[in-house]
Order: structure tokens, then sequence, then C-alpha cells
């Protein structure tokens, strides 16, 4: 039956006449007659063969191709298998010389052919050739009958599916050609015309061609066509116009009345084409960044509200699914919040809830989102308990449904109210489970829920208890940046509880705060600042600022603050600040500052200055990678550990004792006298450049083998050194504030306030200092060879006293006098934990009397090199001289 079909398609009853040229089925007649005529009767054979029709495409006889062409487009339109048959017998060449023809009956039936062949889902090879598309364009352009330019608007758009060819088109003209057809008085070539430009732009050059040319202002006039196949094919056209913003086309479409256009469309009765038009709106609502001035008001404007909110009521599910996600993007504008709700829309969508339908469910969780971000709306949705019926849908079956309610969570959870209502333990844990999710979109709304419900105490600590850091953190090794990016916004809140905190302290924390770390090296600004945010919250625990300093924090935020962008530098200085004063080694190192509530504990350690030049600063090197570096030529490193440090120990408790009871003046300067004593006395301002703490200092780090000294151990120090110990001390046994400062060519000097000097010795530390001696004997290799040297060094430390006087047991107390003079031994009062070096050390020490012409108007400066515990106005010449050469 098939064969019998195909036969009869293809047969034709052609009439043949003779002709001049001798040509007939297009074989040469062999002979020459001359002049003779050739002209007989004419004659009707029957051809039944595809290829003899191809064949009789040659005559010169315009109604036996007439009669040809028709055949082989009733046998093209029987089956594909016919039209890939036609193609492979070349019949493509001799239908584009016959759309040149004169007789316009040929020219039309060429075109009609080439419609029919070209009419296949896979692509054959004819249909790439470049002539082939420059023919159809030219007939086009061409003032010929509307049906040739129906036929040829057809044939171009069966052409334009094959994707190369789509570019080749645009090249050609075609586009062009396509547009001006638009206008055409025939809905058949306006159909076509549009099919064909809708089947180009799938290719975005085609769609920034289409604004080129001005082909959008037609295709929206194509919307008021009484012809639904019309309005269908320009509705298909303008949907991917609208689907990126790159060459402005929803802007373009906007600027054209369009929005006015599409809703006018769909406030008609329900039709086929609505779920298009409501397709073309969603696109063209899409806000862009920045947003384009025309969205703000223009759905408004066209009164498009109503619309939308009646055709969710509808029983069509598509067109109610299409109208709510319309009706979502509407909503991220104020505006249009009020009018929605105005009109009813709040309780049909919490109605479309209880839909069968996912896809309902999905896109009505999608308006809501937007409808809660408005507190007049939230309050509305809490009342008819949106927030227990959103709950119930993050668990559904259906991944959309899911994200689009935790979507909508999110927004009802900036209301106060809504967050109590989620307090609960399951609430929380649904949330959290969200977070594990393989959709990137339902962790990025779940992390946006879990920052917004954990703006209250409550929340956080469940979110913590839950395991949501331990999920969170998990989720952060997806590769997405806008989930990266909300996931360190909930993190951070999280972290600002102490409890959260802890959870980055122990394994496998670290990993989680060095993924943190990584992040800020992301080219997305939105996540480094978010990941800078979380970083900085975690690291008000102090172990967490060490190992994120050790992960390469401070070398993050410092190629941060390199960038240009403004909001980059803020934030990444904001994060910087927060770490440092947390990890006071690093920020002595960076700022050359400790303010007094920057307290030195134990593991401080003192590597000199960065530099200014942050383009120049390398990494920050951990204690651990300092002590395992040969010793070398390079400046030594100070570490402040009284539990590595008997030396140090001894000092702070001696300081402890001395200091209770006396007026803050005294404090100050017998604080001041110790350190300069500590340190290897008062030099002689005349003699400063001979004094020799450098040639110490080498002697210490060789007999140490390391360039790590603790700061006990240094009995001949300069400016740095007693600053710096002077700080320590003060930290140690609770005098404060007190303020170091570095400066130049190893100047530092301590700020103390006088007028705001208390002593609170840390009972923390006193504890320390009082532990068993056996502790004392695990003190470093460098501590104990140290003790050793440091009493070595006693004879210059106890300058100007005798050698008789190596005990302290008869120390007098100057001024103690007046209070109940009494005298002290080191080792007396501190029993073995205090080493035979501090006897040495304060042989002949007397505490200073009270310096009562001292002002206390503005903090002082403390002289520990040349005149012991002196105190100077910090604005005085005299301390202006102090701190510089």
């Amino acid at each position: 039956m098939a064969a019998a079909a195909a036969n009869s398609a293809a047969a034709a009853t052609v009439v043949l006449a003779g002709t001049h040229g001798g040509v007939g089925l297009g074989a040469s007649i062999s002979g020459s007659v001359g002049s003779e005529s050739t002209v007989c009767e004419p004659t009707q054979i029957g051809v039944a063969d595809v290829r003899t029709l191809i064949l009789l495409l040659a005559s010169p006889e315009p109604s036996v191709c007439a009669v040809a062409i028709d055949a082989l487009t009733k046998y093209a339109d029987v089956a594909v298998k016919h039209r890939m048959q036609l193609l492979n017998l070349n019949v493509v060449r001799p239908l584009m010389e016959l759309t040149l023809s004169r007789d316009a009956a040929v020219k039309k039936a060429a075109v009609a052919c080439l419609a029919a062949v070209t009419e296949m889902n896979e692509t054959h090879q004819d249909m790439r050739r470049r002539d082939l598309m420059e023919v159809l364009i030219t007939t086009l352009s061409r003032e010929d009958s509307v049906e040739i330019q129906d036929e040829a608007a057809f044939a171009l758009a069966n052409l334009a599916k094959d994707f190369s060819n789509k570019a080749d088109i645009r090249k050609s003209g075609g586009i062009k050609a396509l547009v001006k057809l638009l206008e055409s008085p025939d809905p058949d070539v306006k159909k076509n015309a549009a099919l064909a430009l809708s089947t180009l732009l799938d290719d975005f050059s085609n769609r920034a061609e289409i604004r080129y040319v001005n082909g959008l202002g037609p295709l929206l006039d194509l919307l008021a066509s009484e012809f639904p196949e019309v309005q269908e094919n320009a509705l298909q056209s303008l949907i991917r116009c609208a689907e990126d913003c790159k060459f402005s086309n929803r802007a373009e479409i906007r600027r054209l009345n369009g929005i006015r256009k599409l809703i006018d469309l769909i406030a008609a009765e329900p039709s086929d084409v609505h779920t298009l038009a409501l397709q073309c709106l969603i696109n063209c609502l899409e806000e862009g960044k920045p947003r384009p001035k025309h969205l703000v008001h223009a759905l408004a404007d066209a009164n498009g509200i109503a619309p939308l909110v009646r055709l969710v009521q509808l029983d069509e599910a598509k067109i109610k699914k299409h109208a709510a996600v319309a009706l979502a993007r509407a909503c991220k504008i104020e505006r249009n919040q009020t009018s929605a709700r105005e009109g009813g829309a709040l309780a049909v969508l919490m109605a479309n809830m209880s839909s069968n339908d996912p896809g309902v469910v999905a896109s009505s969780a999608m308006a809501l989102s937007s409808l809660a971000k408005n507190e007049a709306n939230q309050n509305e949705l809490i009342k008819v308990n949106a927030v227990e019926a959103l709950q119930r849908i993050i668990g559904h079956d259906d991944v959309e449904a899911k994200r689009e309610a935790i979507s909508a969570l999110a927004s009802l959870c900036m209301n106060s109210k809504a967050r109590a209502r989620l307090r609960s333990p399951d609430a929380i844990q649904a949330m959290i489970k969200l977070i594990s999710s393989d959709d990137p979109m339902t962790v990025v709304n779940a992390a946006e829920c879990l920052s917004n419900v954990s703006e209250e105490y409550a929340n956080r600590s469940e979110v913590i208890k839950q395991g949501g850091i331990q999920a969170m953190l998990a989720a952060l090794e997806k590769p997405d940046s806008r989930m990266q990016a909300m996931l360190c916004l909930s993190l951070a809140r999280s972290l600002q509880e102490p409890d959260g905190q802890m959870v980055l302290a122990k394994p496998p924390g670290a990993k989680g705060l060095t993924k943190l770390v990584e992040l800020l090296g992301s080219r997305d600004i939105s996540l480094c600042r978010n990941a800078a945010y979380a970083l900085s919250n975690a690291t008000l625990h102090e172990p967490n600022a060490v190992t994120a300093c050790n992960a390469g924090a401070l070398e993050a935020l410092l190629a941060l603050s390199k960038e240009k962008l403004k909001s980059s530098t803020r934030f990444a200085a904001e994060a910087m600040e927060k770490l440092l004063n947390h990890h006071l080694s690093a920020k002595y190192w960076l700022r050359n500052h400790l303010a007094p509530e920057n307290i030195i504990a134990d593991g401080f350690y003192d590597v000199g200055f960065a530099g200014s030049n942050l383009d120049v600063i390398q990494a920050f090197p951990t204690l651990s990678e300092l002590q395992k570096r040969a010793v070398d030529k390079r400046r030594e490193v100070i570490l402040v550990d009284a539990s590595q440090d008997a030396v140090f120990a001894a000092l702070a408790s001696y300081a402890t004792e001395t200091l209770s009871g006396r007026s803050a003046r005294q404090q100050v300067r017998i604080l001041g006298a110790l350190v300069t004593r500590a340190m290897g006395g008062a030099v002689d301002p005349d003699q400063l450049a001979e004094f020799g703490f450098r040639f110490r200092i080498t002697e210490l780090k060789l007999k140490t083998s390391s360039n790590v000294i603790p700061i006990g151990l240094i009995n001949q120090g300069t400016f740095y050194h007693r600053a710096l110990l002077f700080k320590a001390l003060c930290d140690r046994i609770g005098l404060a504030p007190c303020t170091l400062v570095r400066g130049e060519y190893n100047r530092a000097w301590t700020i103390v306030d006088l007028r705001h000097l208390t002593f609170m010795p840390r009972p923390a530390a006193a504890a320390k200092e009082k532990a068993a001696p056996a502790a004392r004997t695990k003190a470093s290799p460098a501590a104990a060879s140290g003790a050793a040297g440091a009493a070595a060094g006693a004879g210059a430390a106890a300058a100007g006293a005798t050698a008789g006087t190596a005990s302290v047991a008869a120390l007098t107390l100057g001024s103690m006098g007046a209070a109940g003079a009494s005298t002290m031994s080191i080792a007396a009062s501190f029993g073995q934990q205090a080493p035979s070096a501090i006897d040495g050390m304060l042989a002949g020490f007397v505490v200073p009397e009270e310096d009562v012409s001292v002002p206390t108007a503005e903090p002082v400066i403390v002289d520990l090199m040349f005149a012991p515990g002196h105190m100077m106005p910090a604005s005085s010449p005299e301390a202006a001289a102090y701190q510089r050469i």
C-alpha cells in the first residue's frame, strides 16, 4: 500500500511539445535538424518516477516545469523519507535555479517545493548550502507575491533549525528581510516570518541583531493580531529576545510599551496563547543588575496585578503556574506587593498551596516569597498560618516545591513573630536537612532561611545544637559561589555564639576555617564579604584565630585590601582588625601597636615589623615554623610564655607582690625600674651606640640553637625588648591600661594612663606561677640554658652591686619602711620555683620612691633605658626625644 501511495504521488501527466531547442526529458536529440520546426501537437505522457520528474525540471517549457514541481511537492508532503530521498537526488540545485524563472507560476512552485523538501528534523547537507539561503533571502526581499514570500519564509524557518545556519542566515541579511515581512498585510506571511525569527533567535547574536534592525516593535504589534498562530509565533520570538538582558532587549521591549501590550493580551479571555504571553512577561520582568528604570513602575502603570491574580485562580494548572511566577517577579517591587495584597492574592496563593500539582505549589510558594518581603503581608500571612503551611511543604517530595517553600519561609522569617514560630527543634532540623540537598538553589534558600531565623539567640543556639554549623561547612565544599556566599552569611550568624565558635575549634572544624580562608580569594565580592564576616566571628575564639592565621587568613585579607574596589578594602580591613585582635603576634607584626585591651598571653611572639609596603609583605610565620629554622642573622624572635620561661614567670610574681598597695605613680615607676634592671640596667645616652645588646642576643641564639628566645633570657636588651617586657608584665599582673608602640630604628615605648590606672592581679596568672616545681622542669631547652645565661650575666644586671650581695635575703625595699618596712628574699617568697638567676638579677635593687612631680593630666611614656621608671608626658619634647634617634 505504501509503495502504491508513493507511486501515485509521483505519477504526473506531463504535456510535452516540440521546441526549437530539441530538448525533451532532459536528453539531447542527436542529429541536425537545421531550420526545420520541431513544434508538434501537445502530447500527454504519464510520469511515475521522481527521478524523471527531477529531469523534467530542466525543461525549457514553464508548464512542464510547473507540473513536475507540483508533483514533487506532493511527493515530499507525504512523508519525511520522501523528502530525504529527494534531497539525496539533488533536487535542491534545479529548484534553486527555477526560483529565478521569469514565469511566476514556476517561481512560486519552486519556492513551495523547497519549503516542502526542507521540512526535516535532521539537517541534510544540501540544507546547509549558503547559496540556498541567499536565494531564499533574495526571494524574501523582492517585491514578489505574498504566496512566494510565505513559502520562502517557511523554507528559511526550516533551514534555521540547524544551529550553524542561524549565523549564516544573519550574515546574509535574513533577519532584516524577515523583520520587513512582519508588516505584510498577509497573515500567513506574518505567521511564517515570525516562525522563522523565533527559530533564528535561539542564537544570542541573532537576538542582538533583531534589536539593531528594529524588529522588536513589529513583533510586539503582532500581539494584537486576530490570528492565534501569528500571536503564538510572535510571542515565541519575544520570549527568546527577553531571555537575557545582555543586548538590552528586555529594556527595549519595556521602552516600546511591551509590558502593557502583554497585559492587554492576558487580560482578555483565556486562550491558547495565554501561557506564552505569561512566559514572555516573566522574562520581561526579570530584574537584572542593576534594576532597570523602566521595570519599577511598568507593571503597576499597566494595571497588570489584577489580571495576574485572576489567572492564578483559574482551573488550568499551566496558566495558574505561569501567572504565579509572573506575580512573583512583579511583586519584587513594593508597590506591586501592596496591590497584590489588596487584590486578594494572599488568600488565593495560600489556597493553591494545597494543590495536588507540585508545579502549582512551587509557583505559589515563589509568589509568596516575594510578597512576604512586605511587613504588612508578613503579618497577614502569619495570621493565616502560612509559616506552618510552608514548614510542611519543605518536606515535600518535589524538589521545586521544597525549594520555593523554604525561600518563602526565608522571607517570612524577616519577621520576629515568624521566627518565634520556627523555634522548635523539628523546624530547625528540617531546614538544616535541606542544606544537604543536591539542588544548589534549595541550599541557597535554606541557608538564607537559617540566616534569618538565627537573628534570635534561641534559634542560633538551636541551629548549633542540631549540627547546623557542621552541615553548612560540609555544603561549602560544593563549587557554587552563590550557594557558598549564603552559607557563609548563615555561618556568620551562628558563629556569633561562643558555642558556635567552639565547634570550629574542634576537629574537623579547622578544615572549615581553612575553607573560609580559601573563599576569601573568590572573585565573587559577595562571597568574599560573607566569608570575611564568618571568619571574623569565628576568630573571636583565640584558637580559631591562630588556626585561621596558620591557614593564610592574614595573607588573604591583605590581598583583598589591595583590591581597587572600595567595598573590598572596607570589609577586608574590618575582618583583619577582628582577626588581629585575637592574634596579637600578627597584629604587632603588622600594626606595630598593641592597645590596652590587647592583652599579651602565653604564646605571644614578636617577629619584628612586617613593613609598610603591602605588596611585599610575606606570609606571617607560625611559631612552630620559626622554631624549626636554623640559626641565622635575622632579627631574633622574642617569645612571651611563662610556661616555658621561669625567669619571666618569677618576674611577674615578684611584681605582683611588690606593687600591691602602692600608688599609681609608684606602681609604674617600680615596674619600669624592674624591667630596666632585668634588661641590663640604665644606659648612658651618650654610650647608647656602644650598648652591646646585639652581641648578647647572638650569644643566646647560639647557646639555645634557635632564633626564638624567651624574653626572660634577654638580660641585655634595648628599647624594643624592654617595652615588650613592660607591656607583657602589665598584662600578666593586671596593671592597666598599658599601650605598646614600636617605632623605627629599634625604638619602642609604652604608654600608661595614670588617670585610669588600675591594678587587679589576675588569679589565673598567679595560679600558673605557683605551679609545682616539676612543671618548670618541662621548660624548653632554650629556657633551661637561658637561665644559666641569665645567672652568668647577673653581674651586668646588678650594676653597682658588690659580689657579696648575691643573695636578696636582706633586700631593702626602700619606701616600704614607711608602711611597715620589711625585707624579702625572692627565693624565700617564691620557694624553689624562682630561678637563682632572679636573685642575682635583683641584687641590690631598691624599690624607687613615688615621684609626685609626675603630672597625671595626660598619658605618660615610661623611660626604660636612661632613667629607670621615669615618666614623661606623652606630648612633651622629652617624650618625643625618647621615641626617636
